[in-house]
């Protein structure tokens, strides 16, 4: 025989408890923020904190938007590179452009002669075996470079 059926059901007593705690809740809040000594002082640094974190947040907001404009931008850029012909650069602005980007590679870009052709970048003086491969790569990675002449010397 199950004995449930015969208690009467209390469904009620889960809703009343939980609004005497939502009532006893917002007195408590009333009295913290209405005390006449200290409500004033108390509002005051809700407002503060409140204005603070609605800037921080606009700030954060306009950062990220900013972020995903440049990547927009760099996408479209990239796509517009592999679609369109390469453009014919001037020699000093490549050789510039060069210079520019072996600074990443080395720490003294003006170590390796550059020298540039009708696009073609000639690269001489002495390099470690392994930056010989970095600078090549890096040359050749140059946007409006066509070849590059090699003609580093390895030196320990």
């Amino acid at each position: 025989m199950d004995m449930t059926q015969d208690r009467p059901r209390d469904g009620g007593s889960g809703g009343t408890a939980l609004a005497l705690l939502l009532g006893l809740g917002a007195g408590v809040a009333l009295m913290f923020f209405l005390d006449p000594a200290n409500g004033r002082r108390r509002r005051t640094d809700v407002q503060g904190k409140s204005s603070h974190y609605a800037r921080a947040a606009a700030h954060t907001r306009d950062a990220l938007a900013r972020r995903a404009l440049g990547h927009i931008r760099g996408a479209i850029a990239a796509i517009r590179h592999q679609v369109e012909p390469e453009e014919t650069v001037e020699d000093a602005i490549l050789l510039e452009r060069v210079r520019a980007a072996m600074g990443h590679v080395v720490p003294d870009p003006h170590g390796v002669d550059i020298r540039v052709r009708c696009g073609t970048v000639i690269l001489k003086g002495p390099a470690t075996a392994e930056k010989i491969g970095e600078l090549v790569a890096c040359a050749r990675h140059v946007r409006g470079v066509r070849d590059v002449d090699n003609r580093l010397s390895p030196s320990d």
